[in-house]
């Protein structure tokens, strides 16, 4: 079973990769609530974050490319 360290990398990352799908459909704008329903997050708990808009743009794809960078294996992760 995942610790709630684990739990919490799984679940950013399947965000992440979520997101990226949808940049790669030509999708910029993403309302939060759509993407905490997507996940699976209950409606009443969702509808709060409905008019919080995520902007996939040039940032988010340098972002992307960064964390996919392989790194030197001395190098702390922090």
């Amino acid at each position: 079973m995942l610790d709630n360290t684990e739990l919490d990398q799984s679940i950013r990352l399947a965000i992440l990769n979520l997101m990226a799908v949808l940049y790669d459909c030509g999708i910029t704008e993403i309302h939060l609530g759509g993407i905490m329903r997507i996940m699976g997050i209950t409606n009443e708990k969702a509808q709060a974050y409905d008019n919080e808009l995520l902007v996939l743009d040039e940032e988010f794809v340098k972002y992307v490319e960064q964390i996919n960078t392989p790194r030197p294996a001395d190098q702390p992760l922090h």
